[in-house]
């Protein structure tokens, strides 16, 4: 009891700080993959809407390593983006990409 007195707080003080998947998506990928991620982004990539949160985490992590090939400011901020979130907040991220 004693532990989730200490452990508790914290966790949802730190659930504050990360931001969820529907903000995420609406700040940093609507523009380009549509509000229901509808589009095919840049004219090129694949329409997200539909795809199961594996492939969406996956293609994710995919551009920030380069093993997927893609215009080179593309790449800049996927890798930026990935770096920058944890996997918790990508994860939420591809649930609501899954969701719309």
């Amino acid at each position: 009891m004693r532990i989730l007195k200490i452990v508790l707080p914290i966790v949802m003080v730190s659930s504050l700080y990360s931001a969820s998947g529907s903000t995420l998506y609406k700040q940093k990928c609507k523009s380009c993959h549509g509000v229901k991620a509808e589009k095919r982004a840049m004219s090129k990539s694949k329409v997200i809407k539909g795809m199961p949160v594996s492939r969406i985490e996956r293609e994710m992590y995919n551009y920030s390593s380069g093993k997927r090939k893609a215009m080179s400011y593309v790449l800049k901020i996927k890798r930026d983006f990935v770096k920058h979130h944890t996997k918790r907040e990508l994860h939420d991220l591809a649930r609501y990409i899954h969701s719309l």
